[in-house]
């Protein structure tokens, strides 16, 4: 199964608003071009189970702060999702360090992030630069890709699988029905089977 897994070739969905795509050159896998309902990237076939929302930390910041609203509701798409990221093409450190044009303070910006995280799910996933975000964006499309396969194969093998016949075990299975019944089987001892109806007495009380 390894071997089957990891000669996957991915059928990449790149959002056909994106300006900038990724190419994924070099990478096993095509890339198509839809409209997706939320993200950048996504599988084929898999457009509202997986999403990743790409961004540069110049966008990035814009979305902290004038455009949080939108961002937002984007976010709250992409809870529902099985899985969701938003991927940045700068290290966290960039952040931080305020190496952005914007006037939005650094520590207000590192704040937004973690509680975007907390509120929302959603994990935000800092990169190196753009080829070290391409290369976790295939990843992490691979990576649920194989899941699902597995998956996928577990469920054919389930259903290749005869189903066993169960037999009922215990004493006096396989016996005539008289000699089955309750009534006739007694313990250890001559002591009657609890089903076994009492005798009355000359009184009319049970023994």
């Amino acid at each position: 199964m390894s071997d089957a897994v990891s000669k996957l070739v991915l059928r990449v969905v790149c959002d056909s608003r994106e300006q900038q795509p990724y190419t994924f050159s070099g990478y096993p896998c095509t890339v198509e071009t839809g409209t997706l309902a939320s993200g950048d990237l996504t599988l084929h076939g898999f457009g509202s189970r997986i999403a990743i929302e790409r961004k540069e930390l110049g966008d990035l910041i814009g979305c902290l702060s004038y455009g949080r609203e939108r961002f937002e509701r984007e976010l709250v798409r992409l809870r529902s999702y099985e899985f969701a990221c938003v991927l940045v093409e700068s290290p966290a450190h960039d952040l931080r360090s305020g190496c952005y044009r914007s006037q939005m303070d650094p520590v207000s910006a590192w704040q937004s992030i973690l509680a975007l995280q907390m509120r929302y799910r959603i994990p935000f996933i800092f990169c190196d630069d753009r080829s070290d975000a391409e290369r976790t964006a295939f990843d992490i499309l691979r990576h649920y890709a194989r899941d699902r396969w597995r998956e996928l194969q577990a469920l054919k093998s389930a259903a290749r699988m005869p189903v066993e016949r169960t037999e009922r075990r215990g004493p006096g299975v396989g016996m005539d029905r008289d000699g089955n019944a309750p009534e006739r089987r007694q313990r250890a001892g001559g002591i009657p089977h609890p089903t076994t109806a009492p005798t009355a007495t000359a009184t009319g009380a049970g023994t």
